[in-house]
This record gives structure tokens, sequence and C-alpha cells, in this order.
């Protein structure tokens, strides 16, 4: 029988580490509940978890509670963004940067004078067209465009080749692909530590950087592509997720 961690640490009343539960966004819906009737953090819960739709329309409906914190789901389904998107007094910034919009919903969100297109940028699920499109907004802070979303490999040289564009918000893109990784390493003054910790790195790459005298290893030590599976960094039902 499989050890249930969740339930090991949540019935070990003297570490009181309900509210580190709420942290943790790979939750199964019973815990939600658990935890939810227990007093811990809602708020936490609101924004990092995956919620059933029953879930979500509990706190949606829920008297004075700070509707913000859903709105910076990530998990959020397109539904459940519109209802956001209509409820009074929600901070569309919120929505504009996390959940994953549908076209129409990111061009409402485009179009909207109210809302800072600095945060549409810093949205990791943009699509090439929608990068493209911020891309072009004067004033728009571009390092976000290029710290978060997945670059075609034109909008990566866009970057790389501009010389007036800081390259250490490049380095921090988790979807880097090898030779990316590669053409960044040998840019001098570039803070190898960024590289270190996000993009997914060969053997070959990790070596390097585990044998780069300039990097600290402290770095290297929570990149995902080291921590399978690399796609879900977080274990799941666990309050600590990097075990």
């Amino acid at each position: 029988m499989a050890l249930d961690r969740f339930k090991l640490l949540y019935d070990f009343q003297s570490l009181n580490l309900k509210d580190y539960f709420t942290l943790n966004p790979n939750l199964t819906p019973e815990q939600i509940d658990l935890l939810y009737n227990a007093g811990a953090d809602k708020e936490n819960l609101a924004r990092y978890s995956k919620l059933t739709k029953e879930q979500f329309m509990r706190f949606l409906n829920e008297r004075g509670f700070d509707k913000d914190y859903l709105a910076l789901n990530p998990h959020l389904t397109p539904v459940q963004i519109d209802l956001l998107y209509q409820t009074k007094g929600v901070n569309k910034d919120h929505l504009a940067s996390t959940p994953k919009l549908t076209k129409e919903q990111f061009m409402r969100l485009f179009n909207n004078d109210s809302v800072d297109k600095d945060y549409l940028s810093s949205n990791p699920n943009l699509t090439p067209e929608q990068i493209d499109l911020l891309y072009q907004i004067e004033g728009l802070d571009k390092s976000d465009l290029a710290q978060y979303p997945k670059l075609t490999n034109e909008q990566f040289m866009r970057f790389f080749n501009d010389e007036d564009f800081d390259k250490d918000f490049l380095a921090q893109n988790p979807h880097l692909t090898t030779e990316q990784i590669d053409l960044l390493y040998q840019i001098e003054g570039l803070d190898k530590d960024h590289l270190a910790s996000n993009p997914k790195l060969t053997d070959e790459q990790f070596l390097r950087l585990f044998n780069d005298g300039f990097v600290d290893n402290d770095y290297l030590a929570p990149n995902p592509s080291i921590n399978p599976p690399a796609n879900k960094p977080f274990a799941s039902g666990v309050f600590n997720w990097r075990w």
C-alpha cells in the first residue's frame, strides 16, 4: 500500500502545516476540501489549486472573499475566466498575466484600455502571433516577453540580435532550445546562473555549468530538467513539492 504522505503530514498536528499545504498546486479535490474545511489559507487554495467547478464557484460566491486570488489561478477554464472578467472589482491585469486565454479572451484584454499590456506580456501561454502583436506596442516592457512565453526561433533571434536588449532575460526563459542555450552561454557578461536554474539542459550543458567556476551550483539544484518528470516539477499531494 502506497504511503500517503499528505495524510501523514496532515495528521502530524504538532507541525501545523496546513497553510503550507495550500501552496501545493497538485492537491486533489479531496485534499482541497479537507484544507478548506479546516480553515487553512483560502487565498492560497484559490490561487494555486486546480479547482473543480464546484470549488471554483464556492470561492466565487463567497461573500467577502477577494476574487483577485482566483484571477491569478493558472488552471482556470475559459468559462471561469469569462465569469471573473464579468465580476465587479476583479483586477483584470491578473487575468491577463496568468491563465491560459482563448484567442478571443486575449483580444478582449488586449483591446481593453484599462488593462496594462505589461501583464499580458508576462503570460507564459502566449501564441507566436500574440507575442508579435505585443512586441509592436511602443513602451511595452519587452523583458517579460523574452522571459516567459515560448518563443519561435525568429522571435528569439530578434531579442538575441538586439544590441540594447539585456540577454539575461532570455536566459531565464524555461522554453529555450539546446541551440539557444549554447548561444547564450557564449555571451560575455551573461549571468549563467539564469541558464542553470531555468531552461531544460542536456547532460552536456548541465556538466558544463556544473564545472564552470562562475556558476553557483545552488542554481542548478532546482532546475526541472534534473528533477524528472521535467514537465511536472511539483510532486503531487505533498506540501514540499521538491521532494
